[in-house]
Order: C-alpha cells, then sequence, then structure tokens
C-alpha cells in the first residue's frame, strides 16, 4: 500500500512504470529527493526565486492542466480537490484549499509540512516554496481563467505553523509588502 490516492489507481492500473518512468494516467512524473528541490530554495536568491515561480506557473497552466485533461468549467471545485490531492499524495505536504472566491479570483492555500519548508526551519529568512506558488497559480489561474500570483505570506522555514498562500490577481498585492516585493515582479 503506498497511499490511498495512488492505491486507487494501482487497483485500476492508472498507475504504471515502463522504459524507467512513471505515468500516473499516462502523465509522466518521477519521484525526487527533496533534497534537491531544498538545494535550490535553500539559496535564497531573489531573482531565482522569481524565475523558478514563473516558469513553474506557465508550465503548470500550460501543460499540466492539459496533462490531466481539466475542463474547469463543469466540474471546477472537484478538479481542484483531484490536483492538490494529487500533489498532497506525491509528498508535496499535506495541501488544503481553505478560502476560494470564485468571483473575485482569490485563493487561500494552506501547507502543511512541506518538505522543502520543513528541511529548511528556522534556516530561512523568508518564505521558500516557490514550487507551489508556480504550481498554485498556474492551477488558479486555469480555475479562474484569470491571471492571478501567488504570494507565501507565511512558511515553515521561517518558523510559522505552517505554509500560507495568498492567491490574487496581481494588481491586488500590496507592493509595499517586503514578502511581495521579494515573491513577485511587478513588471512580469
Amino acid at each position: 500500500m503506498l497511499n490511498t490516492f495512488f492505491d486507487k489507481f494501482i487497483f485500476t492500473n492508472g498507475l504504471k512504470y515502463k522504459h524507467n518512468n512513471f505515468f500516473l494516467i499516462n502523465i509522466p512524473f518521477c519521484i525526487v529527493p527533496s533534497e534537491l528541490l531544498v538545494s535550490i530554495s535553500a539559496l535564497g536568491k531573489k531573482q531565482l526565486d522569481q524565475d523558478i515561480y514563473y516558469a513553474v506557473k506557465d508550465s503548470t497552466r500550460r501543460s499540466l492542466l492539459k496533462q490531466f485533461d481539466l475542463d474547469f468549467g463543469l466540474e471546477g471545485k472537484k478538479n481542484l480537490g483531484l490536483i492538490s490531492e494529487f500533489f498532497s499524495a506525491s509528498g508535496w505536504g499535506k495541501i488544503s484549499i481553505v478560502d476560494l472566491d470564485e468571483k473575485g479570483a482569490r485563493a487561500i492555500i494552506v501547507v502543511n509540512s512541506s518538505p522543502v519548508a520543513s528541511a529548511l526551519h528556522g534556516k530561512a529568512k523568508a518564505p521558500v516554496d516557490h514550487f507551489l506558488r508556480g504550481i498554485f497559480a498556474g492551477l488558479m489561474w486555469g480555475f479562474f481563467n484569470e491571471n492571478v500570483d501567488c504570494v507565501e505570506t507565511a512558511c515553515t522555514a521561517i518558523n510559522d505553523q505552517q505554509c500560507k498562500f495568498i492567491i490574487k490577481k496581481q494588481a491586488e498585492f500590496d507592493f509595499s509588502h517586503n514578502f511581495t516585493r521579494m515573491q513577485l515582479d511587478p513588471e512580469h
């Protein structure tokens, strides 16, 4: 037994290992030691962190959502649940959407036990989950059908209880806040 999410796919033959690659319903994925992501996140370089965020955001919106073949039109919240369950089951931490304002294109997501933030607990001066920020922004852009951004406002790496992500349109963020300036490029 792997976990309840992946066990369903093993049972239905939806999780495969072929040609030295993992596939979940024909979507390729890999299992990566979290230390590889931690080592990148630990650098704490503003431009690199922003580059990671924007690249992951774009890739999630353009490719990952298509690979999952998600149509948010009819089953939006159900599909959001599938994606958050996939990333939780894949070891990114316990992901919970705690607030969702569809009309305002806003959301709050919390993550407990982020492997990257947990590994950097007490060692960082700013939030470190840039890969997750990009995933959440790209996912919610698809869900809201509006370009939104994501800022991590609380992080286990800087001694918060959990990681907290705010998703909304870039124009709604206050760039006088240090975390916003560090994580987003107002020119992007």
